[in-house]
């Protein structure tokens, strides 16, 4: 019989949720695997905040939220919101940084696999 527990979508694992010392985004998968020296997103710049969020968004195969009395946002429009810190901008920098909060969380405890692809979508709701 086949396991039908939900398993971590592969972009989980390579997006970026951290910054190394030499500027560079670091992924999931190196935080987790690798240990580096890294800031995390409580340490960077709000113009990182923005930069790292814009580039997580840009590696989501897909991205549409819907906000009530906006309509439907396309990848580039939130990643325009995010660069320019606008309070849509803000609310998706805040919802992404719980979210790789509980990423990180849920790696280093050995539960990523818990953690389907629903989860950032229902977080994003909450939020909006």
């Amino acid at each position: 019989m086949a396991n039908s527990t939900p398993i971590a979508r592969e972009d989980h694992w390579s997006r970026p949720v951290a910054m190394a010392p030499d500027g560079q985004w670091l992924s999931l998968r190196e935080v987790i695997e690798e240990e580096p020296a890294r800031f995390s997103f409580i340490q960077l710049t709000p113009d990182q905040q923005s930069e790292l969020v814009a580039e997580r968004i840009r590696q989501r195969p897909k991205f549409d939220v819907g906000i009530l009395g906006l309509g439907v946002l396309s990848k580039k429009r939130a990643i325009n919101e995010v660069q320019a810190r606008t309070r849509v901008g803000r609310t998706l920098i805040e919802v992404e940084q719980r979210m790789i909060a509980r990423l990180i969380k849920r790696a280093i405890e050995g539960n990523l696999k818990y953690a389907n692809w629903k989860m950032e979508d229902t977080m994003m709701q909450r939020l909006l």
